[in-house]
């Protein structure tokens, strides 16, 4: 036995019961770089397709822990409400409005968790009469981690179809 390993802590052993589980998926994924773009002509309100692309097949779902306790990867999560506010912008229906704020706050949160560090250069613009920095971030290389291993493990790995929960499932009572 390797004398300093016994100096590292032991990993946590979760059983995946109520709040006892890891809060990230434990996958390593390798950085690579994103050179942001204006993404013109793909990815418009319109482009149901291209939008399609973004999410994996398997629904993002995976189950984890010796149960098979499903989880949603937060990355589907954020690509749904991305795709949620697109559809808003096209359909203007106030049912959706809900669903657009959660989507607005979950966003808001995911950008604050992320505090990406990329340097954007700024550009001199006109705005109501005065000189303003502004920036449109196009051409900056972004340090990421690799969203299509991720997409890849999720396909691999998915879900059991839904099921109601054992509190909603009642045994039938024969009718007389």
């Amino acid at each position: 036995m390797d004398r300093f390993a016994r100096l590292l802590p032991s990993e946590p052993v979760y059983t995946y019961v109520n709040d006892n589980f890891p809060s990230q998926l434990s996958l390593h994924l390798p950085t690579v770089g994103l050179a942001l773009e204006s993404g013109h002509p793909h990815f418009s309100l319109h482009a149901d397709n291209d939008w399609g692309t973004l999410f994996p097949e398997s629904s993002g779902f995976t189950d984890l822990g010796p149960n098979n306790r499903t989880f949603l990867v937060s990355f589907v999560h954020q690509l749904h409400c991305l795709d949620t506010f697109r559809v808003a912008f096209l359909t203007n229906r106030t049912g959706s409005a809900h669903h657009v704020e959660h989507c607005l706050r979950y966003m808001r949160q995911a950008v604050l968790c992320y505090a990406d560090t990329t340097l954007e250069p700024a550009h001199p613009g006109m705005l109501n009469g005065k000189w303003r920095h502004g920036a449109t971030g196009i051409g900056s290389v972004h340090r990421c981690k690799d969203w299509t291993a991720l997409t890849k493990y999720l396909e691999d790995h998915p879900a059991r179809p839904a099921e109601p929960p054992v509190s909603a499932v009642r045994p039938s009572v024969p009718s007389a």
